[in-house]
């Protein structure tokens, strides 16, 4: 979803039409040109791009390559997992570079840009939504196998299901973009591709409403379902003994690394998912509920940082599958090796 940044602006509904024209006059300075800013932005959505690149890209290899992870759910939900983000990382992270670069929201004229500003936030969406739903699939994957070893909660043909559900449900859920994304051209000639309800729609009733239902969709629900699940697994885990009725203290130990190891697994993911999609759901509230930053747009740099660490998780995710998971280690040595 696109947001409005200090270079843009929207009519508002919150007064009439005179008062807007008026306010924007009145609109602080919300960044300076910086050229060290700039580079430091610039250098920082570079690497997230190369290394969620490259992160997502050997998720998926060793995945396809390694015949018992290819049948295996887990690793299904994995890969479906890193394909959003790979998908992610192609569609979403360009436009924020090259807007940090070119210091400007401007948007393409004609018709190509028209459907591009219908279709691109569409895709965008999606594809940042789908990993979000990833996640959650792979804690409720992790939670069965855990609890219930001996029961195959989750068949070949569920998977399938489970994948196309993670994809369709982001899709619906994205199909007001193509209403509400509209190419706008400004009095100095700027032109803009932003959210922008058209009549009769309550402009700033539907901006509410939207941005309140897919808060709540895709990430209350998700983190609180997520962070539920994963204190099951870890109870479930903790109160479990170690097989034997004897245990030395070096076998002893090695269950408690183990422990200790999920723990830090779990704790990583919940953190990592809540920590980096809130600001962009802070900023869009701020946007939302604050008559002055509608009006006037969002200050530059807390506009990057909440789209920095939206899009920072698509490069955390394969990290922390790689970092946790010995089996994608092991795939990724083998991959080198040849």
């Amino acid at each position: 979803m696109k947001m409005k940044n200090n270079n843009t602006s929207a009519n508002d509904s919150f007064t009439d039409q005179d008062d807007i024209a008026g306010s924007d006059d009145e609109c602080l300075p919300l960044g300076e040109k910086n050229i060290i800013r700039k580079t430091s932005k610039v250098t920082a959505l570079t690497s997230i791009m190369v290394i969620s690149l490259i992160g997502n890209v050997c998720i998926v290899a060793v995945t396809l390559k390694t015949k018992r992870m290819r049948t295996a759910t887990a690793f299904k939900f994995l890969m479906n997992m890193a394909i959003a983000d790979l998908c992610t990382t192609v569609i979403n992270m360009p436009e924020s570079l090259v807007t940090e670069i070119m210091d400007s929201d401007q948007w393409i004229p004609g018709t190509m840009g028209m459907v591009l500003c219908k279709l691109l936030p569409f895709c965008q969406q999606v594809c940042a939504f789908s990993a979000i739903l990833s996640l959650l699939i792979i804690a409720l994957d992790r939670y069965f196998a855990i609890n219930f070893p001996f029961r195959k909660f989750i068949l070949q043909n569920h998977c399938k299901a489970i994948i196309a559900t993670s994809w369709i449900v982001p899709g619906v859920s994205s199909l007001p973009m193509f209403v509400a994304n509209n190419v706008i051209i400004e009095t100095d000639g700027l032109i803009l591709c932003i959210e922008e309800w058209p009549s009769p729609l309550d402009a700033m009733k539907s901006y509410r409403n939207y941005t309140i239902v897919l808060f709540v969709i895709f990430y209350l629900l998700p983190l609180i379902a997520i962070s539920l699940i994963y204190s099951c697994i870890f109870s479930k885990l903790w109160k479990r003994k170690q097989p034997g009725n004897f245990l030395s203290s070096r076998s002893e130990s090695v269950f408690s690394r183990s422990r200790r190891k999920t723990l830090k697994m779990f704790l990583a993911v919940v953190i990592c998912f809540a920590l980096c999609w809130l600001p962009f759901h802070v900023i869009f509230f701020m946007v939302t509920y604050d008559r002055e930053m509608y009006i006037c747009g969002i200050p530059v740099d807390l506009h990057f940082v909440s789209f920095f660490f939206g899009h920072a998780i698509s490069a955390l995710n394969p990290c922390m599958c790689i970092i946790f998971n010995k089996d994608y280690r092991n795939g990724l040595r083998r991959i080198m090796r040849k």
